[in-house]
């Protein structure tokens, strides 16, 4: 996808630079949602984030400042005070993280905002192969009895978490997608945990930058697995060859029975909101029904 770089160069990847993007906006707001629906259970469950990150980011920062991608996402929707309910939810622990202050200047990461929906009695695993990074999230949650930080591939390491014993959970792929192989080896850890690990939720995040792209790998999610998959797609200009990133999309595999309601109300927000010049789209499909 993009611009490829070899695998030896997989490691340079920061998400500071993009943190609090149009992309964060849609991922976060969807796994909020799906931790959300599946926590209206009591019981207990496991959460597995295969590429964690940092954990938190600082919008001051050099990185976050460079092309300042958090103008066009967080930053757009900050004092937003009549958004749909799981938009609301995720500003709402944004400005949590932010200690309430008036403007926007820290971003947190996915590990510290599923931390802040799971309970006493669920469990947290979090992959994060990058060292900087590593430590940066060891250093910021691995002091919650509940949460493991642990420097290994994540597309690996989750096909041996599952199933887990809560025989309830949520597997959280974000991969950056800057080497050639990443998709087929997304594919190939979906293939396998799901085999071990049927029933549970799995999210996939995955970028627009070539619509043929994000077409073949709808169809290879579908072949991979069976049972119900659900795609939420948010996009913030046309797509086309050139253009970079113009959005991005979410395959939720056992999707929770009211997240489709949640998102076709949160989407078409995000998208009038956060599109350029009006040129804002979503999607909303069932690519496999029950």
């Amino acid at each position: 996808v993009g611009a490829r770089r070899g695998a030896k160069e997989m490691l340079s990847y920061l998400h500071e630079f993009h943190a609090g993007n149009h992309a964060d906006a849609l991922k976060h707001v969807t796994l909020l949602a799906v931790l959300s629906q599946l926590k209206a259970k009591d019981k207990p469950l496991r959460y597995i984030e295969t590429h964690a990150g940092a954990g938190g980011y600082d919008l001051r920062s050099a990185a976050a400042q460079k092309n300042s991608e958090f103008e066009g996402g967080i930053g757009r929707v900050w004092n937003a005070d009549a958004a749909p309910a799981a938009v609301a939810r995720w500003l709402e622990l944004v400005r949590r993280y932010n200690g309430g202050a008036a403007k926007v200047s820290r971003y947190p990461g996915s590990p510290w905002l599923a931390r802040e929906l799971v309970d006493q009695n669920d469990s947290v695993f979090l992959f994060e192969l990058h060292p900087a990074e590593h430590r940066a999230l060891d250093q910021k949650l691995a002091a919650d009895r509940r949460v493991t930080v642990l420097r290994e591939d994540g597309l690996v390491g989750c096909v041996g978490l599952v199933p887990p014993p809560e025989r309830r959970g949520l597997v959280f792929v974000d991969p950056s997608y800057e080497t050639e192989d990443e998709s087929d080896r997304v594919l190939d850890a979906l293939a396998k945990a799901h085999r071990r690990f049927a029933t549970g939720a799995y999210a996939i995040w995955y970028p627009v930058i070539e619509r043929r792209w994000v077409q073949r790998f709808e169809r290879a999610v579908r072949e991979t697995v069976s049972g119900p998959i659900d795609l939420y797609e948010l996009g913030v200009a046309p797509d086309g060859r050139g253009r970079g990133l113009t959005g991005s999309g979410m395959l939720v595999v056992n999707p929770p029975w009211k997240l489709r309601d949640e998102m076709r109300e949160a989407l078409p927000w995000l998208a009038r909101e956060l599109g350029i010049d009006g040129a804002g789209t979503h999607r909303v499909v069932e690519l496999v029904g029950e």
